[in-house]
């Protein structure tokens, strides 16, 4: 795979950085059969209950006639807690075969649009804790069940296509990272710390540069 500079825009970072839960990382789009999880954050010093929250997926490919509507199995109801500090996962078999780590919440294959969507984690009283936009188009938008809005963070295009997937360069920090289209080795990490990406830019304001265009 050869690295070349693509373009990653974020809008509304220091909201999503200062989430008491954060979506921290999610892989989506790989080859052949997509290994896929999103991983959750602590970045507080207390236990937070997740009981009642969810995460949703939704279609934003604006040129879809299924924009707006909710992708295979979303939403996805949340339960249990997750550990000060510590991580909440949702993930299908493969990933969880293939990375070595046992998910919270076992989803089914082809469960993330491969093509750009919305994440949206929601809490017990339904209000839209984070979000995070995956756009293989600049025309695309983000939305909420069909009605557009401004993505805490936006991850994407690469290049011309879909990030593989995403991670916040360490555990609940503001710049993100395009995870490798080929996980051979996996540069993902469900259910543990991120890894700081070397040298990364610091993507602060309302846009910035990250790595990683997949060459197919």
């Amino acid at each position: 795979m050869k690295l070349t500079i693509a373009i990653a825009a974020l809008a509304g970072i220091a909201t999503a950085a200062n989430a008491g839960v954060t979506i921290n990382e999610i892989l989506g789009n790989g080859p052949g059969n997509d290994s896929e999880f999103i991983e959750l954050y602590n970045t507080t010093g207390a236990s937070v209950d997740l009981t009642g929250w969810s995460i949703e997926l939704w279609e934003s490919d604006i040129d879809n006639p299924d924009y707006g509507s909710a992708d295979a199995g979303a939403p996805y109801a949340l339960s249990g807690s997750i550990a000060a500090g510590g991580y909440y996962t949702i993930a299908n078999a493969q990933a969880q075969a293939f990375m070595a780590f046992t998910a919270n919440i076992t989803l089914g294959n082809n469960s993330i649009e491969n093509s750009s969507y919305t994440v949206i984690l929601r809490d017990d009283l339904g209000n839209r804790i984070e979000s995070l936009f995956m756009t293989d188009s600049m025309t695309d938008v983000a939305n909420d069940a069909g009605a557009a809005i401004v993505a805490d963070s936006t991850v994407g295009p690469d290049g011309t296509f879909l990030p593989a997937g995403a991670y916040r360069i360490g555990d609940g920090n503001a710049a993100w990272d395009i995870l490798a289209f080929s996980q051979t080795p996996p540069n993902a990490t469900p259910g543990s710390a991120n890894i700081p990406a070397p040298g990364a830019l610091a993507l602060l304001g309302l846009g910035g540069l990250a790595t990683a265009r997949r060459r197919r």
